[in-house]
């Protein structure tokens, strides 16, 4: 169990709120990028309002319109979140998950309870339902019941309630006159609330008299409503589900619900209102069971409720599309959520000059569409956007057999224009933003892009993008044989046919275009690399070059031909992540030669041991910070970051030190100018802010942070603006040197103490920058107070 403090991350007025960005902040910390429009789960209590989502929450003050983002970031111990409940004696928001954790949110603070997810009982762990009385909380899981006193902070019982004592996954808990009520899988369960041990199987009933079709269930939601209790059996069938009345001597069907999917229902504080929200509208009864409200949409905005909370006269609903909503009648209302993408996707990511887009595709293991259409995220000046088929009419395609984009595969961003940007769409080919919006649509029509051989009339492929040095963007057109394509930076197309050595497999994905002009593409599916070299000439294909490499000595020597990323450092080396492991073509200029070029798996020593760097870890993402540091991200152990030559490891995070919301990495990219390191995950995107931003050309000094360092901060002085690998000097007036290092990348790290660890006293200190040659210097000086 671990206590942990908030730390409010965001506040801004409920006027705009999807618009509201958050604040970087200082060296080392963290902050979520996740998605808070898809909400799961609703809560009211201490004058605000959550909603969460699987991996987050928020919470929201209705009068101030104040925002806080809640996640493993600040609060939470988890991610997989499955619902929410307030409970009222105790002022505590309690977070329950998918996995049997419990998150206690009361005061700023959290307090996690995983005697659940700690426990010996196998199978199925979920807390799906939380019922209160006083300080006691009423679990139904995936296994039965579980009773937990809240302010004790403790599990007082286990209810194993099904025949024999068996496990029976409870999806909701009442309390009915004298009675307790368990909606399950397998039927209705019922026990004397006084009876002396609950935990007794032999206490707990199957309700029998329901109709003979339904008695087995499922039930998926209860409710103790004017005298009644309301219990929806949840059909398979298309008509939909039975809401059931089941009184002492009869169980009638309530028929104005009849055929509808019927999720959680609430009963409002007073007793006098009862909602229950469906698939795509919400219906409010008094207590004789007479529709008062019916509520289809909030602002000409279709409703997608998960939950629905009475509040007065109006409703607080979790919405699976617009997040938090404030339903206030008919079709009137509005939604409130922080900013973030609408969707988690992040298979590929790119960035440059302050603009970062995300590709939210995949494709399915045998290289064919997953139909993915969550579109393309971009963020900018600390605001995310997203533009897919429901908010963008250019994002429904061109193609009428698709109905809308599908699979966005690959992102690029102009490195001379931030404005301009370009994703690849596996099936209408390449799309072109400007300003942030949707711009032009390329495929076989009006660019060099070709159709897939064989396939759908019109279906276009793209595998990966990149820009080289000369701004022009180099693109992969699989599925027909001229599968390399270029779009010049005057707006010239041509493609490239690399003939036999392909051996009539077009498959190709990511595009890396290095800065000596050769093209190094991987070839999924367990085919190695392919690097091509149109020899400086884009409009002459006779001094063209093309090599397959593979795990053959000889032939690129890669520890095995499943390669899934590749990067160039800053030294202009190739780094490949495979399903075992890095390996690095230390002399990728020789690539086209006889030998001298296959690549090298680095060697380190650990516990005395010499081994492989990462050699039993399948390698999804590479990227380069401005230290020349690599960042590695893995399919199951997290995030990796090594040192420049590979030998040392500097870091590691990962779902259990981190925040990182998953172990399974899809992309990282870097914002060299900050050093922010975003991470793409199956979770959605976080990121980190590091100590290595983007070395200059020259050393300037120009900005120290924080100055003056007040006696209460502890963190990191940064010293930026600087050259790659400058050697920095702190001396104190006198001139006595106090600290010495070298800069990462363009950013120097200073703690505040001297050379042997000791915090420095009160004084103003000099520093003096400059770069390994001496070419390029710069001196400034910073105030510190202790």
């Amino acid at each position: 169990m671990r206590a942990r403090s908030l730390v409010p991350l965001i506040t801004a007025l409920h006027l705009a709120p999807n618009l509201l960005a958050q604040d970087m902040g200082p060296i080392g910390t963290w902050r979520d990028h996740f998605p808070y429009l898809e909400a799961i789960s609703v809560a009211q209590g201490g004058g605000k309002v959550y909603s969460a989502t699987t991996t987050a929450l928020f919470s929201y003050h209705p009068p101030t319109g104040e925002i806080e983002r809640i996640s493993k970031v600040n609060l939470l111990s988890d991610v997989g979140i499955s619902g929410l409940a307030w409970n009222e004696t105790l002022g505590m928001l309690v977070v329950h998950y998918s996995n049997g954790n419990l998150d206690l949110l009361r005061s700023g603070g959290s307090f996690n309870m995983g005697d659940i997810k700690r426990s010996s009982i196998l199978g199925d762990k979920s807390v799906n339902c939380a019922y209160m009385e006083g300080v006691i909380a009423y679990l139904g899981c995936g296994f039965g019941i579980v009773v937990v006193d809240l302010a004790q902070r403790e599990v007082r019982e286990t209810w194993f309630i099904g025949p024999e004592g068996g496990q029976v996954r409870v999806n909701d808990i009442v309390f009915h006159n004298d009675s307790i009520y368990a909606a399950t899988q397998t039927g209705l369960f019922v026990a004397w609330r006084g009876a002396n041990n609950l935990a007794s199987f032999t206490n707990w009933k199957k309700r029998t008299d329901l109709p003979e079709t339904m008695a087995n269930g499922p039930f998926n939601t209860l409710a103790s409503f004017g005298g009644r209790l309301l219990v929806n059996y949840r059909s398979n069938l298309p008509e939909g589900d039975t809401l059931l009345l089941v009184l002492n001597e009869s169980v009638e069907r309530f028929s104005p619900l009849y055929g509808r999917r019927n999720l959680r229902m609430h009963v409002s504080a007073d007793g006098q209102r009862l909602i229950v929200p469906h698939k795509s509208d919400i219906h409010t009864y008094d207590p004789d069971l007479t529709e008062i409200a019916f509520q289809y949409g909030y602002a000409n905005t279709f409703c997608n409720p998960t939950r629905a909370l009475a509040d007065g006269n109006e409703l607080w609903v979790s919405d699976t599309k617009l997040g938090l909503v404030r339903a206030q009648g008919f079709n009137v209302g509005y939604n409130v959520a922080p900013n973030g993408p609408r969707a988690p996707s992040a298979y590929r990511m790119a960035a440059s000059g302050g603009a970062m887009y995300v590709a939210t595709g995949s494709v399915e293991s045998n290289w064919t569409n997953s139909f993915h259409k969550e579109g393309v995220h971009h963020y900018q000046i600390g605001v995310w956007r997203t533009h897919d088929w429901e908010n963008s009419p250019f994002m429904l395609g061109v193609n009428d057999f698709a109905g809308a984009v599908n699979d966005i595969m690959a992102v690029a961003v102009d490195p001379r224009d931030p404005s301009i940007a370009f994703a690849g769409s596996w099936e209408e080919g390449l799309l072109e933003f400007r300003g942030r919006e949707p711009y032009t649509i390329y495929n076989a029509t009006n660019s060099s892009l070709q159709n897939e051989s064989g396939g759908p009339a019109g279906k276009v492929n793209i595998g990966g993008l990149s820009f080289d040095r000369n701004g022009d963007l180099w693109i992969t057109n699989p599925y027909n044989p001229a599968c390399v394509a270029v779009k010049t930076r005057s707006g010239t197309w041509k493609n490239f046919s690399p003939g036999g050595v392909l051996n009539s497999n077009f498959l190709l994905g990511d595009i890396l275009a290095a800065t000596n002009g050769y093209k190094w593409i991987i070839r999924p599916r367990g085919n190695g690399i392919l690097v091509f070299d149109d020899g400086g000439t884009i409009e002459s294909t006779s001094d063209d070059r093309y090599r397959v490499l593979n795990n053959q000595t000889g032939s690129g020597g890669l520890p095995t031909n499943d390669v899934f990323a590749i990067a160039e450092d800053l030294e202009g080396q190739i780094w490949v992540g495979t399903n075992k492991g890095v390996a690095v073509f230390y002399n990728p200029g020789n690539v086209f030669n006889e030998s001298g070029f296959d690549a090298q798996q680095i060697l380190i020593e650990q516990d005395g041991n010499i081994q492989i760097l990462l050699e039993t870890e399948e390698v999804t993402a590479i990227a380069v910070d401005g230290a020349n540091r690599k960042w590695i991200g893995t399919q199951s152990s997290g995030v990796f970051l090594i040192s420049a030559d590979g030998r040392q490891q500097e870091a590691r995070f990962n779902e259990v030190n981190s925040p990182l919301p998953s172990n399974s990495i899809t992309s990282i990219v870097i914002d060299g100018d900050n050093g922010e390191v975003f991470f793409g995950t199956a979770r959605g995107i976080i990121s980190y802010r590091s100590d290595a931003i983007a070395g200059g050309f020259e050393n300037r000094c120009a900005k120290v942070f924080p100055n003056p360092v007040h006696e209460n901060y502890t963190g990191p002085i940064a010293i930026t603006d600087l050259v790659r690998d400058s050697e920095v000097k702190i001396t104190d007036v006198a001139g006595n040197l106090v600290y010495r290092t070298t800069s990462l990348g363009g950013q120097a790290i200073w703690n505040g103490t001297d050379m042997s660890g000791m915090r420095v006293a009160t004084g103003v200190y000099l520093v003096f920058v400059a770069d390994r040659f001496g070419n390029t210097k710069c001196n400034t000086k910073l105030l510190v107070v202790r």
